[in-house]
């Protein structure tokens, strides 16, 4: 059997066809693993930004930033 030409990471259908290989290979353990850590990884750039808008403009302004 010939061997399969890898698909091009620069290319959309390429990107798509090594995330899908990606997904199938990956045991569920570890892509709840990966899911965790960009959560956090969210979570700790949301608390520098309402930290940074805090130092900057003030209590009022986090708080808007926070409802709105």
């Amino acid at each position: 059997m010939a061997q399969r030409k890898p698909y091009n990471p620069n290319t959309a259908y390429g990107r798509r066809k090594l995330r899908e290989q990606y997904n199938q290979n990956t045991p569920p353990e570890e892509q709840q693993e990966h899911r965790l850590i960009a959560f956090f990884i969210c979570l700790a750039f949301a608390i520098i930004g309402f930290v940074i808008v805090y130092a900057l403009k003030g209590e009022h302004a986090a708080v808007k930033w926070i409802r709105h």
